[in-house]
């Protein structure tokens, strides 16, 4: 994926089904493209609806992203990627990636009058796209002849990890991904979902938000193949 240095971010629209069994509709499975997050946004709602994919440059995280509220109508979600590991050492390839979303609820109302369109009763969890995306990345380093890859048994997906207010997804700033614990892999979901309809008074703008911090294909292909090396969990 490219970092926009001149204006900061750049929008996309997408018009692509989104598919239960795949991760990637298309796109290389091993890289963070312009469409990661819309792609991801199609499958947590369950729609084929097009979406429109925010870029935001990776110095960008406090001053842009973080403002950044995904919209319903038109579809609208928010991309920022990470070149930085959680404990501060860079990169040079994607490790995180970032998605602010909309739930299948908020999308289906404000879009009621559009019954041709595609939208799930209810939305798919972050953590299952995790799963098809490291279906992927198996499937197609594999295909590329890769051997000694990391055997399937030994990664492991953590439970998601859950928070209910935007501070709380956006910190820290550097989020563990990926961890060992013994001889596994483990791999790490931030996740804010919070429904449309909710007892717990929060600012409209966040009604109905879906968002999902997770590793990059690029990083997991790294640890797969072991070009990298994931640490314990850190505090």
């Amino acid at each position: 994926m490219n970092v926009f240095r001149t204006f900061g971010f750049i929008s996309i629209l997408l018009g692509i089904a989104s598919q239960a069994q795949s991760a990637t509709t298309g796109a290389d499975p091993l890289t963070t493209d312009e469409a990661f997050c819309a792609r991801m946004q199609q499958f947590i709602a369950g729609t084929d609806m097009p979406v429109e994919n925010i870029l935001y440059e990776e110095d960008s995280y406090w001053t842009g992203f973080k403002k950044s509220k995904p919209l319903a109508q038109p579809l609208t979600t928010h991309q920022y990627v990470r070149y930085q590991f959680a404990d501060g050492e860079r990169a040079d390839y994607p490790v995180t990636v970032a998605c602010k979303m909309k739930t299948a609820e908020r999308i289906r109302i404000a879009n009621a009058g559009m019954s041709e369109i595609r939208i799930a009763d209810e939305d798919r969890e972050c953590q299952k796209w995790q799963a098809l995306m490291l279906d992927d990345v198996y499937g197609e380093l594999e295909a590329q002849g890769k051997v000694d890859l990391l055997s399937r048994d030994r990664v492991a997906l953590a439970e998601e990890d859950s928070v209910f207010i935007g501070p709380l997804w956006l910190r820290p700033e550097l989020y563990q991904v990926a961890y060992s614990e013994g001889d596994t892999l483990k791999l790490r979901t931030k996740v804010l979902h919070v429904e449309y309809r909710r007892f717990m008074p929060v600012p409209d703008s966040f009604m109905g938000t879906h968002y999902c911090t997770m590793i990059t294909p690029e990083y997991l292909a790294k640890l797969l193949q072991g070009e990298a090396d994931a640490p314990p969990l850190q505090d």
